[in-house]
């Protein structure tokens, strides 16, 4: 059985462990690269997969939005100029609302979500996020789901988790190509 490929790109150490970590809480398998940066992010899923096409596209991309020296909207952009890329479900997953989500929109983004501060919630969206776009494997993107609807609970008011773990427990450094 060939694991879903999750791609986040994200300069936060905090939040890519809190999508592993939701990743493992919600018992959902599957394969997840980080990339911290633009440069790396285009290295690998655009020049590599040019000279290996071969390989799977990602079921699924979650991108921040304000990358270190970039916008994370110019990488959406390149990834959907890529025929390669064009098709896979990129959602929009921004540190703070800053009223992009119509910018994402039209960027390419099939979805906008910004990051949930409470723990619980958190690992709520990214299960969701995993159901919508990686369990039913439609085309090259691996994506499938609901027609866009909003996840149920995903907007609701936020409260203080009830939860501590440390980050170090949760598991090993992340995936870089």
């Amino acid at each position: 059985m060939n694991l879903p490929t999750i791609v986040m790109i994200d300069s936060s150490p905090e939040a890519t462990e809190m999508v592993r970590f939701a990743l493992w809480r919600s018992n959902l398998r599957c394969t997840f690269n980080v990339y911290p940066d633009a440069a790396s992010a285009r290295r690998c899923l655009l020049q590599q997969r040019r000279r290996s096409s071969d390989g799977p596209a990602p079921a699924l991309i979650l991108l921040e939005s304000d990358l270190d020296y970039t916008d994370g909207l110019d990488v959406l952009r390149e990834l959907r100029a890529d025929s390669r890329m064009a098709d896979v479900p990129v959602v929009v997953f921004p540190s703070y609302d800053m009223e992009g989500e119509v910018e994402a929109l039209e960027a390419g983004a099939n979805e906008y979500m910004p990051k949930p501060v409470d723990a619980e919630l958190f690992t709520r969206c990214i299960a969701e996020f995993y159901r919508r776009w990686c369990s039913a494997p439609t085309g090259s993107g691996g994506g499938g789901g609901n027609g866009g609807q909003q996840p149920s609970g995903m907007r609701q008011a936020r409260r203080r988790s009830d939860w501590v773990r440390p980050v170090t427990q949760w598991m090993g450094p992340a995936a870089f190509c």
